[in-house]
């Protein structure tokens, strides 16, 4: 009998795997551009990724590759992709054969460790829209370190978890801070092709001591680097823009963190 997380899983699986169907014929993604400029990436993720050039790098949750393959541009080593949907890994495939790019893609839970590369990578780096699908931050926070060598560094962009407590209007408080339990969603369209479906997901919330603490509290881990920003790269949300490719929530500008950035390193 199928349990309560794995069904969940199954759900957001299915979820992904049509939206990935989707998107990468998608306005947001443009990916005819992407193929003529393969770089994805945002500012906040740039400067924290200038020190992967030589470096062997995995990318959790890549989607259909488009942040892995723009790693290539950046002079990593060797750049892996791992995430659980079938159908993205099969279109990353292709946009890394269409972009003349060497890259492998895996098809892998990021919860699900790979035993046969603990310890096979300099980098690991995951951005927007990643924690939240997995019920434990801790055992998120542990699967990237498994693959990371000694002296290896993990960087994590994601939507500050302050973002996800409020209602779909930004309006006011609807969800727990604190991860209380999954939380059930029904949306019809995702963020990049509304004409996707009506589905059901799950997720999770995780404050910033559930992110921070499997760091700071273990001690083969340290934290090089952590930041809040109180604007994002996307216009997911009804926004204004503070500066170019700055997004703020309309009539909320500046009142809480959007975004938030950890760097962390596996000790020699």
């Amino acid at each position: 009998m199928m349990g309560e997380f794995e069904a969940y899983k199954v759900a957001n699986k299915a979820l992904w795997d049509h939206w990935a169907s989707l998107h990468p014929s998608s306005a947001f993604y443009d990916n005819a551009s992407f193929i003529e400029h393969q770089m994805s990436l945002n500012a906040i993720e740039l400067d924290l990724l200038h020190d992967i050039k030589g470096k062997d790098v995995l990318h959790l949750q890549c989607h259909f590759g488009q942040d892995t393959i723009s790693l290539n541009i950046l002079g990593a080593k060797s750049i892996t992709g791992l995430d659980f949907s079938g159908e993205a890994i099969a279109q990353a495939q292709q946009l890394a054969k269409d972009c003349n790019v060497d890259a492998a893609f895996i098809q892998r839970d990021a919860l699900d460790v790979d035993p046969t590369l603990a310890g096979a990578f300099d980098f690991v780096f995951a951005s927007y829209g990643v924690v939240g699908w997995h019920p434990d931050a801790r055992a998120w926070m542990d699967a990237a370190f498994h693959y990371l060598k000694p002296g290896g560094k993990l960087l994590l962009v994601d939507f500050h978890p302050v973002l996800w407590i409020l209602d779909e209007d930004f309006k006011e408080v609807k969800y727990p801070y604190f991860n209380t339990g999954v939380i059930k969603e029904e949306r019809e369209g995702s963020y990049a092709s509304p004409e996707a479906e009506k589905m059901v997901n799950y997720t999770w919330n995780h404050s910033i001591s559930d992110l921070v603490k499997p760091i700071v509290d273990h001690q083969d881990r340290s934290m090089v680097f952590f930041n809040e920003y109180d604007w994002s790269p996307y216009e997911i949300f009804e926004a204004t823009e503070k500066e170019a490719g700055r997004y703020q929530i309309k009539g909320k500008e500046g009142l809480f963190p959007l975004v938030y950035a950890i760097k962390a390193e596996k000790k020699k």
